[in-house]
């Protein structure tokens, strides 16, 4: 695996950028999320005043356990859902376009053969992960090599000025995976994860399996690729490799549902600093994504409501972080607008009038 080198951010440009933040023709603090964001691309990019970032989206695909008793489809929902991401014509691309961002769409682990659809890009690992349950989801040379198409992909947006990515992923049963790499990572009760859904097992049962499957591998945070190749999946595997390059090149992240998130569950075991890099778009009304926020610390900044993948939140979440761009470069300081200065409260020691 590749040493995924990640850099600290920038204090130096941090506080510049905030100086002048608090600055702005505002109540000191007023706009929370967004100061907090503009702050970190400041630190991220190592600039200041950061502005006109390129944007872009991506999109790995892979099936999950593909030879378990759930997967009564064999692959064809996750393949319809490919091609009409491929016709361009989606939601996520919709929000791309208001943003200039191009939208890729990487097979790496699809039951389904996509070589002969145009845009969609085939790196395929595996034809889908095998049902943890029974056996090892992929192998370690899998596993790697899903990790490296991510890296792969990470240098080539980056090698086109990409700056700020959003991350998404479609695959059927990839809430499984999601689930049971973040109860390995999180150490979290397996009960206070699962989800209700239409499954044919009921609740008790899901967690006594599951249960009893990360203790057979024996999986412990400290073993993030032990994980990633027992019960991961290779769209889950890409996005780690994606996360950790992307970081590498000092790109800022944004990402959504649970599946993108266990993936930077595993990126921030692998290495360090990773989190300083990557930005919650939206919060899921799902235990798995919950868990997920309250282990990294992290507050997502929009409740969409969403239950579709695709990418379409991380999409959004791309608008928010242009918005802190242009709420740095678009508004006013007191001293550029001549207004005086807060003379009482919070903002007097910060705001000095330039």
């Amino acid at each position: 695996m590749r040493d995924f080198a990640i850099g600290a951010l920038s204090t130096q440009a941090m506080d510049a950028c905030q100086l002048r933040i608090d600055n702005l023709t505002k109540p000191i603090y007023s706009l929370a999320q967004l100061e907090k964001i503009a702050a970190s691309m400041a630190g991220i990019f190592n600039v200041e005043q950061p502005n006109h970032v390129k944007n872009g989206v991506i999109i790995f695909a892979g099936d999950t356990a593909v030879n378990g008793r759930q997967n009564l489809t064999g692959g064809k929902e996750s393949l319809a859902v490919m091609k009409r991401l491929a016709t361009g014509k989606s939601a996520t691309h919709a929000v791309a376009a208001k943003l200039s961002a191009p939208v890729y769409l990487v097979d790496v682990g699809m039951e389904a053969d996509t070589s002969s659809i145009d845009g969609i890009v085939t790196a395929k690992v595996k034809a889908g992960s095998d049902f943890f349950g029974m056996s090892p989801a992929m192998t370690a040379e899998e596993t790697e090599a899903a990790i490296e198409v991510g890296a792969v992909w990470a240098d080539r947006m980056h090698s086109e000025g990409i700056q700020v990515v959003a991350v998404g992923n479609v695959g059927e049963r990839a809430l499984l995976s999601a689930l049971a790499v973040t109860a390995a990572v999180t150490e979290y009760p397996v009960r206070r994860l699962v989800v209700n859904n239409e499954c044919t097992l009921t609740s008790d049962e899901k967690v006594e399996r599951l249960t009893a499957t990360l203790q057979r591998y024996s999986l412990s945070p400290e073993k993030p690729l032990q994980i990633l190749a027992s019960v991961g999946s290779p769209d889950i595997a890409a996005l780690t490799g994606f996360i950790l390059q992307a970081a590498a090149h000092r790109m800022a992240i944004v990402f959504d549902n649970a599946v993108t998130g266990a993936a930077v569950l595993l990126a921030s075991l692998l290495r360090k600093g990773v989190t300083d890099y990557v930005f919650q778009s939206a919060a899921y009304d799902d235990p798995v994504h919950q868990g997920q926020m309250k282990y990294l610390g992290i507050k997502p900044y929009l409740f969409y409501h969403f239950t579709i993948e695709e990418g379409l939140g991380s999409a959004m979440g791309l608008s928010v972080v242009d918005a802190s761009l242009h709420m740095l470069n678009d508004m006013k300081t007191f001293g550029e607008a001549t207004v005086t200065v807060a003379e009482d409260g919070p903002g007097n020691k910060r705001q000095d009038g330039r």
